[in-house]
């Protein structure tokens, strides 16, 4: 008996998926499936506005940054368990997903309080559904502010409290928003489908936003798609080619607030080129090119904001949501 008891904890404590001092690349690989099952399940019937989803790959965007900052408090591996059990609920079309949201995890401490309160509040709006994805990203955010408060004090964390202030608006904007004069809007989309109809009969009825870690994607600082990415972006392809007619297929590069060599000319140069390798890949997959436009916005439109106060090296994690591109699908489905 005791025999055995000492292989199992043998097991456990060398299994570096249970380290509890440091990250290990077993842990970057697991981070990187569970990343890849979720944009499946973004292209597939789930969709990336879906309140589980959202908040699964919050919890791999924080986890993949703690990993690159090497965290020893446990949160990232509390992170990985959160996503990984979302993750695996909507694969088996779980019913009853619970909603609740641990804020007192390993590693971190509840912060703003208020906040917590105005996201249960919003959680029974009746128009949950058109804040559902922003409520997710602000739970998310506030256990992270959690995190730095306890690691580094409020003045580190002060700034992942404002994004989950952020997106606790914009969530409390949408469902303010949703369905407001509906019959009205029907005859505007009737009136401007109408309008937009082009040479071979192609209106813009549908319209479908996907986003794709420009960290999954690509080589860091540059614009050659590294292996994994082939799969995201076969789904990607997949998914345009079941509509029933293309308008426009466009896609917005954006990279961090850092600077190559203080030039951020280079960061506008890099958006625009990880746009253009996409494209290419989609073209090479049968995507009509004069469907594909393409663009890079630098740097100019954030979705988080971090600390200028701590190394490079943190900025960099800290700052992997920026790194993204955006393709917005216009036609009819």
């Amino acid at each position: 008996m005791k025999r055995s008891l000492l292989i199992l904890l043998s097991a456990i404590w060398f299994n570096p998926l249970y380290a509890a001092d440091a990250p290990m690349p077993a842990n970057l690989e697991q981070i990187e499936s569970l990343q890849k099952r979720s944009d499946k399940l973004v292209f597939g019937e789930v969709g990336s506005d879906n309140y589980h989803l959202a908040k699964a790959r919050a919890w791999l965007d924080l986890a993949l940054s703690e990993y690159h900052q090497t965290d020893t408090s446990g949160l990232m591996f509390a992170a990985i368990v959160q996503a990984e059990t979302l993750i695996t609920a909507l694969e088996n079309k779980q019913p009853d997903i619970t909603m609740d949201t641990p804020n007192a995890l390993q590693g971190t401490e509840v912060v703003r309080t208020d906040l917590w309160d105005k996201v249960a509040l919003a959680k029974q709006n009746l128009n949950f559904k058109c804040g559902q994805r922003q409520l997710a990203e602000t739970e998310v955010a506030l256990v992270w502010a959690g995190h730095e408060k306890l690691e580094a004090g409020w003045s580190h964390a002060e700034s992942y409290a404002r994004s989950a202030e952020d997106s606790l608006y914009n969530a409390q904007v949408n469902m303010d928003n949703c369905g407001k004069d509906d019959a009205k809007a029907k005859e505007l989309a009737a009136a401007a489908f109408a309008a937009a109809g082009t040479g071979d009969g192609v209106g813009v009825r549908n319209v479908e936003k996907f986003t794709l870690s420009g960290d999954a994607m690509f080589v860091f600082g540059t614009d050659q798609l590294i292996a994994g990415a082939a799969a995201s972006l076969d789904k990607l392809a997949d998914a345009i080619k079941e509509w029933t007619a293309v308008k426009e297929v466009k896609l917005i590069g954006y990279t961090d607030r850092l600077r190559t060599d203080g030039n951020e000319a280079k960061n506008q140069q890099l958006s625009e080129a990880r746009a253009e390798s996409i494209k290419r890949y989609l073209v090479g997959k049968g995507i009509a090119e004069d469907k594909i436009t393409t663009s890079g916005g630098g740097s100019s439109k954030p979705v988080v904001t971090c600390s200028s106060k701590v190394s490079k090296a943190k900025q960099v994690a800290c700052l992997q949501p920026n790194r993204r591109v955006e393709i917005t699908l216009r036609g009819e489905k």
